[in-house]
């Protein structure tokens, strides 16, 4: 009796741990434009950066908006998390958040406007010169 109490949670999170997974598999991941992975991204004479993705693909229930989110290397050391406007497809980063020579990560998410699901995580790392 006492493993049934046992493997009825251990199920629970398993198969909701799977649903979840499958739910933010429907919203589809964004494509990104620039700046391109792996790319040393030279700042001279610059004052910004800007990041862009594509408009598509749209999820099934519709865009409820972006997050755009910039990492310093792929810690967790975030230096802009910022929602945006369903209609955005870029933003600029002034050349200020940036040192040279570090590396840099970023990722941008969009809500499917049905579910309210986010879609998967994927980001892209570029280098700094100034």
């Amino acid at each position: 009796m006492r493993k049934i109490f046992i493997f009825i949670p251990v199920l629970l999170v398993a198969s909701a741990f799977v649903w979840a997974s499958s739910v933010r598999e429907r919203t589809p991941t964004v494509i990104y434009l620039e700046p391109k992975d792996d790319l040393v991204v030279d700042m001279s004479g610059k004052e910004s950066i800007t990041f862009k993705w594509k408009s598509s693909p749209i999820p099934s229930g519709g865009r409820m908006n972006y997050k755009f989110e910039l990492y310093k290397d792929f810690g967790y050391e975030r230096i802009i998390n910022e929602l945006l406007d369903s209609e955005v497809f870029s933003i600029e980063v002034p050349a200020d958040k940036f040192a040279d020579g570090a590396l840099y990560s970023w990722q941008v998410k969009q809500r499917d406007s049905g579910s309210r699901d986010w879609s998967m995580d994927r980001r892209w790392s570029f280098r700094v010169r100034k």
